[in-house]
This record gives structure tokens, C-alpha cells and sequence, in this order.
């Protein structure tokens, strides 16, 4: 007698397709989940650094301007005469400064250390690159970070001009001349960009040339080039400045991502596995009974 073969679903053998289709789906929107609401957080961290950061370079550029002031309070206590100027001078002077001047009626006389610096004494009212923006500067009675300007001799330098004005024996104030202070750059502000380096990010300061322009310039950066940077925006010396800021690694925590789809893929496979493991066990259990029920129908028919 032939015996009837036992016929497999195959529909209850795509289970473990769909599985690893709806596996993988959910898989893809817990990652993208993850790596969303972690970008955002490393977006904020950034720009809680870029923050810190730039307030710190704006404390390291204040205590360039701070020796302008102290020049122009000095002027004012001894009614514009500036006795020992070398020894005044010599004892502000900072890592980050390149030279300290007094410019009576916009004119440079002093200049400490000389040497070196010869070529600053200028009118700089009539100078052909300075003039505007020292015109704007005494006209709106405003301290000005011109620059950056790049020496003949290497490296870059900011101007920090303070126009000083006095009163006459009326009480009536006049232009009396400028205190000007000349700093090195990235030098005045190395420890705190060495400080985001350190941190872990890349970042880009830039500036406008002076309050006549919108264009930025670059004061310093790092070597990288910055992709989609988080920035802090400020005013300082008239000019606007931007610090842009951004992770070394970019916004994406690799490691992060890479454990969850490792994890992930292994949970789908694990439960592919397991799924094709019952069925198969299924259809062993089924097997059994028709096997047993075969080899007894056969003994009675030999008895």
C-alpha cells in the first residue's frame, strides 16, 4: 500500500523572511533614532564649547585693549604728556604684543620696541590703507581692531587703535591722538584654541576687516576643513567676529552607530535562527505520529 507523503506549508517557511525584513526595518529606525538624537547632543555640546571658547578669546583680545586704555587714562591724568614712554611700555608689554605707539594728532612718534619697527611712524590719518578706517574711528569716538595684516617679515598681526580725546581749559573735548597697540595673532588667543584642539574639535576664527566692510577674513583655523560648523557670533573693536566650530570626527559618533547595527544584526539573526530551528522541529513532531501509525498498520496486515 503506498504511503501518503506528509505535505510541508511552505507558507510558514517565509516566517523567517519576514523576520529578518521586519528585523532590519526596526533595526534602521533605532539606529537612525539614535544617531539623530545623538548628533544633536554632540551639536550641542559644540556649541556650548564654541561659547566658552570665544568668550575666553574676547578676555585674551580685552587684555590687548586694556593697554590702550591704560595709555589713554594715563593721557587724561597728565593732560596728554607721556613722560618715559620706553619704561611704560616695556612693563605692558606681553608675549602676545608686537609693539605698543602713541599717535599725537594720528601722527606715530613712539613706538616701543623701536627697533624692528621703524616703518610705523606714519600720518596715520592720511595713510592710504588706514586712513578710513582711523577717520571712522575718531569721528564715532570708537576703539577699532583693524586687521589682520600680514607682516613683511612673517606672521599676522592685529591693530587695536583707541582714539583719545581731551578736554581744553572750556571743558570742550578735542582729538588729542590715538593709543595703539599692535598683537600677534594666533599668539594672543593660542592657549584657548590650543584648548579646542585638545577638546577635540576644528574650528575657524574669522573677522571683518574693520566696521566699513561685511566681508570676513580668516584669522586663524585649524587644518581641516570645517563641514557644517556650529558658530558664535560677537562684536568686538567695532568689527564682528565668528568662531565656527566643529568635532574632529565629525557629527556622527561612529562607534556608537556600529555597536547598536552590530548588536541589531546579530538579535535578527539570532532570531532568524531560532525560528527556522522550531519549524524544523515542527515538522519533525508531525513526522513522528505518521511514521508510528504506518509501521502499525503494516504489522497487522502481515499478522
Amino acid at each position: 500500500m503506498t504511503r501518503k507523503k506528509v505535505k510541508f506549508s511552505h507558507t510558514k517557511w517565509l516566517l523567517p523572511l519576514w523576520i529578518l525584513l521586519i528585523g532590519s526595518i526596526v533595526l534602521y529606525m533605532i539606529a537612525h533614532a539614535v544617531q539623530q538624537n545623538d548628533s544633536r547632543h554632540i551639536r550641542t555640546l559644540a556649541e556650548l564649547n564654541a561659547v566658552t571658547y570665544g568668550d575666553n578669546m574676547i578676555a585674551d583680545l580685552n587684555a590687548g585693549i586694556n593697554i590702550t586704555d591704560t595709555l589713554e587714562q594715563l593721557l587724561i591724568s597728565t593732560d596728554g604728556r607721556i613722560d618715559k614712554f620706553d619704561i611704560i611700555a616695556d612693563r605692558m608689554m606681553a608675549d602676545y604684543v608686537r609693539s605698543i605707539q602713541v599717535a599725537p594728532g594720528g601722527i606715530v612718534t613712539d613706538i616701543y620696541p623701536a627697533e624692528g619697527n621703524e616703518a610705523g611712524k606714519i600720518d596715520l590719518i592720511h595713510d592710504k590703507y588706514r586712513g578710513e578706517t582711523v577717520n571712522y574711528s575718531i569721528a564715532n569716538d570708537v576703539l577699532i581692531i583693524h586687521g589682520p595684516f600680514e607682516l613683511e617679515q612673517g606672521g599676522h598681526v592685529l591693530s587695536i587703535r583707541n582714539p583719545v580725546f581731551l578736554q581744553d581749559e572750556k571743558g570742550t573735548p578735542y582729538f588729542w591722538g590715538m593709543t595703539m597697540v599692535i598683537i600677534k595673532v594666533p599668539d594672543i588667543f593660542q592657549h584657548s584654541a590650543d584648548a579646542l584642539t585638545n577638546f577635540g574639535y576644528q574650528y575657524r576664527l574669522s573677522k571683518t576687516i574693520s566696521p566699513l566692510t561685511d566681508e570676513y577674513t580668516v584669522v586663524d583655523q585649524s587644518e581641516e576643513t570645517l563641514m557644517d560648523p556650529v558658530s558664535y557670533d560677537f562684536t568686538l573693536g567695532g568689527c564682528s567676529w565668528k568662531l565656527e566650530v566643529m568635532p574632529t570626527g565629525g557629527w556622527k559618533n561612529g562607534t556608537l552607530l556600529q555597536l547598536i547595527v552590530l548588536c541589531g544584526i546579530a538579535v535578527i539573526l539570532l532570531l532568524v535562527v531560532l525560528t527556522i530551528s522550531i519549524l524544523f522541529v515542527d515538522e519533525q513532531r508531525k513526522k513522528v505520529p505518521q511514521t508510528l501509525s504506518d509501521g502499525f498498520y503494516d504489522r497487522s496486515l502481515k499478522s
